[in-house]
């Protein structure tokens, strides 16, 4: 038995399964009229599944009325009419980021006219669990699969290529609708100085339905087993039974398509068109309660600033003891020092919001009391301080200052490298710190002003 017979045979079977029980129950009671009937419709049923018929229709019809992708157009809105897309990972990402690439054998998604959804249940097929699937099978151009397709080679040849062209969805003109959201992403963020020199990519985002379907699956098994079930009801147990068990807190859902997932796509039915969302909180940094500086101290760029962000210093110094300098651990220490900064920036916050005139007290430089004490200026004995706030030259040696700090630090934990952090490295800070000012300050937190 051929996989395409196969897989036939089994959807004769689901379709037919109710007609199957009555012609049981009919055949124990003797119901003649009631056998004949159901034999006939089963027979009816069972010529829409002859091979030949079935894949005639699936290469001239349902082929044509279904967009396949691991991306779709209608995830993002139901009545959205753009391309869905199967996308192919051309090279290696970074580790930390996840996405559709991470999933070694990530689902085929479809959508279109609901008669056609049995061809995507046949690309979907494995003849056992754990088997190679039919679409795969047609993707490698699998010789056996191709001479079961027809007993006329050219024929065969001819189907082949149209499952084949359905799976990979090659786009040469892209269709966007407009249901669909548009992101403008910046080229040169940082560069252009007024509007009309800002460039842009437009972006049209997709829902990675391949991707969420996975995430779906794997957080029923993990909540819903009966491993996890067990270990649930063991957890007051004190017995050699009792383990650890799985619980996902703070979790929502999304309902895709409303009353009708069907209206979205093939693994959206699947799920009920339901799908989770993970909280994605920002950490809730609170200085107040367990971070002061102190009245001694001429500078918040000391040891205290490296204890609370030692986390991701511990990073940046993991990275730089690295003897290699691949594309990966630059993203890795960009990113590291960007958490340091948003820990310098929650401080700087907390501290602007202190009582005008807190800084009169303590030891802190100069620079960084006009930095960290912005209200002080409205007192009424505070004139010169308003004016050297406004003067803004601060802000150049605050920027210096990082810098300096961060170097400091390297050159402390490798010694033998002193030399090697340089005026290279310090620019490098200064830039991250001026890159992260600019940042903020879209976002509409202006520390550094």
């Amino acid at each position: 038995m051929t996989i395409i017979q196969a897989f036939l045979e089994e959807q004769y079977r689901k379709k037919t399964e109710t007609e199957q029980k009555q012609l049981v129950k009919a055949r124990e009671v003797g119901n003649a009229e009631k056998i004949h009937q159901l034999e006939q419709k089963l027979r009816d049923i069972q010529a829409k599944f002859e091979q030949e018929d079935w894949l005639t229709q699936a290469t001239e019809s349902m082929a044509k009325q279904l967009h396949f992708g691991t991306h779709i157009s209608k995830g993002i809105h139901p009545d959205a009419k753009g391309d869905n897309v199967a996308f192919v990972a051309e090279h290696e990402l970074p580790v930390q980021l996840v996405g559709t690439h991470s999933v070694a054998d990530a689902a085929l998604d479809a959508n279109g006219n609901a008669a056609a959804l049995p061809l995507a249940a046949f690309f979907d097929f494995a003849a056992q669990e754990g088997a190679v699937k039919v679409r795969d099978l047609i993707l490698n151009d699998d010789a056996e699969l191709i001479a079961a397709l027809s007993s006329d080679p050219e024929l065969a040849r001819y189907r082949h290529q149209v499952f084949k062209d359905a799976l990979t969805n090659r786009i040469t003109t892209p269709t966007t609708h407009e249901r669909n959201k548009q992101t403008l992403w910046p080229v040169n963020p940082y560069s252009g100085e007024t509007l009309s020199q800002s460039r842009y990519h437009t972006l049209v985002p997709l829902y990675p339905s391949a991707l969420t379907h996975e995430v779906y699956q794997r957080m029923n098994e993990l909540r819903y087993s009966d491993e996890n079930k067990t270990a649930r009801e063991n957890r007051s147990k004190v017995t050699p039974e009792q383990h650890a068990y799985v619980s996902m807190p703070d979790i929502a859902s999304i309902q895709l398509g409303g009353t009708k997932p069907q209206n979205v796509s093939q693994l959206t039915i699947r799920q009920g068109g339901r799908n989770y969302l993970l909280p994605s909180l920002p950490p809730q940094i609170r200085f107040e309660q367990n971070y002061q500086v102190s009245k001694f101290a001429n500078s918040v760029f000391g040891k205290r600033l490296a204890y609370y962000a030692r986390y991701d210093m511990q990073v940046i110094f993991g990275v730089t003891d690295s003897s290699r300098n691949t594309v990966e651990l630059r993203d890795k220490r960009k990113m590291a020092v960007d958490a340091v900064l948003h820990h310098l920036f929650a401080l700087t916050e907390h501290m602007q919001g202190l009582p005008k005139g807190w800084s009169k007290s303590y030891q802190l430089a100069w620079e960084e009391k006009l930095w960290l004490d912005p209200k002080r200026g409205e007192l009424v004995e505070e004139q010169e301080f308003a004016t050297a706030r406004e003067q803004n030259d601060w802000r150049a040696s605050i920027i210096k200052r990082f810098a300096t700090w961060l170097n400091d630090l390297l050159k402390a934990e490798f010694p033998e490298l002193k030399y090697e952090f340089a005026d290279a490295e310090h620019f490098e800070w200064e830039r991250e710190i001026e890159a992260m000012i600019q940042q903020k300050s879209r976002l509409g937190i202006g520390v550094f002003e």
